[in-house]
């Protein structure tokens, strides 16, 4: 509650644990009308970040690796190295000690602009999956799919254009197919039981060798 009695939104207090316990000042992103009220410690590169859902009041713990130019784009080089020698089921996953918890996602980012619309194909095949049942087979063909949202012409540096799915907006109530630019975007994570401190640092420890993994094999 605050001073003047007002309940505190759940987002807003999620964001203060956020900054308290990752030591940012952060960065707010979503919005009502998006279905997702965030946070994100602002990093350019591999983030961490934290959701709040208030359709559900589902809440999660992230790292995020969007595909953004940043230093010479490093999401396209985990794509490279993970294809190349993959390490996230070998190396990493046996340091993850509640994999069963956590979510491996690949995703596109169709671009209009500097603006996100929302695909049909917004998830690339076959995440989004526990990290627990990913298995090498699975990994490789998302990692391929990844690979395919960015540009061949410059050796996987930039967006690649390619026809979506618009899904129905109020100005377009119906789907259509377009070409767009797409980006890929990594997104590992676990739920919160509670908006409390000890929920966010128990999830922290369920991803710190996943916010590692995504360091190493992105790095310059």
């Amino acid at each position: 509650m605050s001073g003047g009695g007002t309940p505190t939104h759940p987002a807003d207090t999620l964001k203060s644990l956020f900054r308290v316990i990752f030591q940012c000042r952060g960065r707010d992103f979503g919005s009502p009308s998006r279905g997702v009220l965030g946070i994100s410690d602002g990093n350019e590169g591999v983030q961490w970040n934290a959701g709040y859902y208030p359709r559900d009041g589902a809440v999660w713990l992230g790292v995020n690796l969007e595909g953004m130019k940043y230093d010479a784009w490093p999401v396209a080089r985990l794509i490279e190295r993970e294809i190349a020698r993959p390490l996230l089921l070998t190396r990493y996953r046996p340091q993850v000690a509640r994999p069963d918890r956590v979510t491996v996602l690949w995703s596109r980012d169709a671009w209009q602009y500097s603006a996100r619309r929302a695909i049909k194909e917004a998830n690339i095949a076959p995440t989004p999956v526990a990290l627990d049942r990913l298995d090498g087979q699975g990994w490789a063909e998302a990692l391929r799919g990844a690979r395919g949202c960015l540009d061949p012409r410059r050796q996987h540096r930039g967006r690649r254009k390619v026809p979506v799915t618009l899904l129905p907006s109020k100005r377009y109530p119906w789907e259509r197919r377009v070409e767009m630019d797409v980006s890929p975007h990594l997104k590992i994570g676990a739920p919160l039981v509670e908006i409390t401190g000890r929920a966010m640092r128990e999830g922290r420890e369920d991803l710190e060798a996943l916010y590692e993994f995504v360091a190493e094999q992105s790095r310059a």
